[in-house]
């Protein structure tokens, strides 16, 4: 086939390629990018809160989701409905630079597993903040899987988009 063919026929799906865009279409897209991030944190942090609440009332881990909160607390009891909701607002701004820094960090890699290495990370730095070193093997098998799987879910969540993206 010729390349004016194979252009015609992925013009018939609906395929438009990067150089027929418009500029304006080209700016959209960017707009777009960003609104998937901030879309992909807010879910990121309704799932994931529930994901750590329902752990903390299982006894998995000691660190609820008021545990996010820490530093601004002064006095509050961690397992307050106040305390979670703030606890909820710094997740969803810890989630938001997470997620624009993967976004910026691993934009032409398309690679699945990266977000496996991105919530390693992610628990390396919560590890450092929280003293990794004191945990018992329960909370730390909790918080590992935790953090991992949060990182697979932005960094699948992303990978898939830029792929979706492309075509």
């Amino acid at each position: 086939m010729s390349v004016e063919a194979l252009k015609a026929r992925k013009g018939l799906r609906g395929f438009r390629s990067k150089q027929t865009e418009h500029p304006k279409q080209r700016q959209a897209g960017g707009e777009s990018s960003s609104k998937k991030v901030v879309e992909l944190a807010f879910w990121g942090t309704v799932i994931w809160s529930i994901v750590r609440m329902a752990a903390h009332f299982l006894n998995l881990t000691p660190y609820g989701l008021g545990a996010f909160a820490r530093p601004i607390l002064a006095g509050i009891e961690e397992n307050t409905i106040a305390a979670n909701g703030l606890g909820f607002a710094i997740l969803f701004v810890e989630t938001l630079v997470a997620t624009a820094l993967f976004s910026m960090l691993f934009r032409n890699v398309r690679i699945w597993w990266s977000g496996l290495i991105f919530g390693a990370v992610m628990l390396g730095v919560a590890g450092y903040f929280f003293r990794i070193g004191n945990w018992e093997v329960s909370t730390l098998s909790t918080e590992a899987a935790w953090f991992v799987s949060f990182g697979l879910f932005i960094g699948m969540t992303l990978t898939l988009e830029a792929s979706d993206d492309q075509e």
